[in-house]
């Protein structure tokens, strides 16, 4: 749910610099996460505080329930333990699970996981920084009643376990997805992301094209490379001087007890709430079950230092990953009109770098789906079924 930049070197979650062109910090202020190469300023440790109570999407330890096997299309039955609730506003979502939902083993980590829906074409839900399969709850029941549809904890977020690896060029995520789809999914499916999950959505769609049949970006974040399209190499300590190497030491050093000191003070719900506020258009989505799903996964043992790493790694940029899209790749945007971080002029250089995308602009914030549920849905239910008659 927050944003996350899928640049050169991403760029902390919308809250570090912002974006070129952007007005806001970066998206992942809530999404983006990605970090600055520069100190740290007061300014940005302002941000990164306010940002990582949102981003910090990472769940305690639970006990663990048994892993399910690998299952194709034909044998994989919906989740027993998905259940759906009315809202105090009269819509259906879905209902909250403290524990999580069911278990997938990949590389031997725990992955989280939910599924709905018996028939129609596979859907595979990618939540952003800091959320988890639980930011689709109003998407996941009207979805599942033309769709197959898979919500799933990215590595590090959730439910799913919290392992000190590494995170650098993010495609962690896409193999973990990819290898969803082939052992769980049991082929193709059209890939919804929002926010870094839209970035991850794209890099799958780059990375294993046989295996994404269709991408949704909802204000994706992601950097923009201002001329080449290639990501920019970085300069290993033997090729700088001692005295450049003494001050990147530093600056990791004090970078790193930065951050962490503001994930520990950003976990408040109270301030998870209040960025929330920021980011929402509406207020009736902001509830209590929206800041537990938030704030009760920054308790594990892992998460700062998860976090730390998520942020300060480097990403390909959008130019790139457009780039290498396979020729008639669909693509559709979804995107929030108001959103302060993933502005629209970024889905505009979306457009621009791949004009056979699709565009539908939203009257909505960072989260369309849980911010305007009512407007992304039937959009996405056009849009997929779109693709069955091409």
């Amino acid at each position: 749910m927050y944003a996350m930049h899928a640049g050169t070197t991403p760029r902390c979650p919308a809250w570090i610099p912002a974006l070129p062109g952007s007005r806001a910090p970066s998206a992942l202020a809530m999404h983006r996460g990605f970090m600055p190469s520069r100190s740290l300023s007061r300014r940005d440790l302002g941000i990164i505080t306010t940002v990582s109570a949102l981003t910090s999407g990472i769940r305690p330890s639970v006990a663990e329930e048994p892993a399910s096997d690998s299952r194709n299309a034909a044998e994989h039955a919906p989740s027993s333990k998905v259940s759906y609730e009315i809202d105090a506003h009269g819509r259906e979502r879905l209902a909250l699970r403290l524990d999580g939902w069911d278990t997938w083993k990949w590389n031997g980590h725990s992955i989280n996981y939910l599924s709905a829906g018996t028939e129609g074409p596979a859907v595979l839900l990618v939540h952003g920084f800091g959320a988890s399969a639980y930011h689709w709850r109003y998407v996941v029941p009207q979805l599942a009643r033309s769709c197959r549809v898979f919500a799933i904890d990215l590595l590090g977020f959730g439910w799913s376990d919290k392992p000190l690896v590494d995170y650098s060029g993010y495609n962690v995520w896409a193999d973990q997805c990819a290898a969803f789809l082939q052992e769980v999914v049991g082929g193709p499916a059209v890939v919804v992301g929002n926010s870094m999950g839209g970035f991850n959505a794209l890099n799958m769609a780059a990375r294993t094209p046989d295996l994404v049949s269709g991408v949704v970006l909802m204000n994706a974040a992601g950097r923009f490379d201002a001329g080449s399209a290639s990501v920019t190499p970085v300069a290993t300590p033997a090729q700088r001087s001692l005295w450049a190497g003494l001050q990147d030491t530093a600056g990791t050093f004090l970078k790193r007890r930065a951050i962490y000191l503001s994930f520990l003070v950003a976990r408040d719900p109270r301030r998870i709430r209040s960025v929330l506020k920021q980011v929402y258009v509406g207020q009736d989505s902001i509830d209590a079950d929206l800041v537990t799903s938030i704030a009760t996964p920054a308790q594990n043992p892992n998460a700062a230092e998860v976090f730390y790493r998520v942020i300060t790694a480097s990403g390909e940029s959008m130019n790139s990953l457009l780039g290498r899209l396979h020729k008639g790749t669909r693509v559709l945007l979804l995107w929030g009109s108001k959103d302060p971080w993933c502005v629209p002029a970024n889905a505009s250089r979306i457009m621009a770098l791949y004009p056979e995308a699709e565009r539908v602009d939203l009257p909505s914030g960072h989260c369309p789906h849980d911010d305007t549920p009512d407007l992304v849905i039937p959009e996405l239910q056009r849009w997929v079924a779109g693709l069955r008659q091409a």
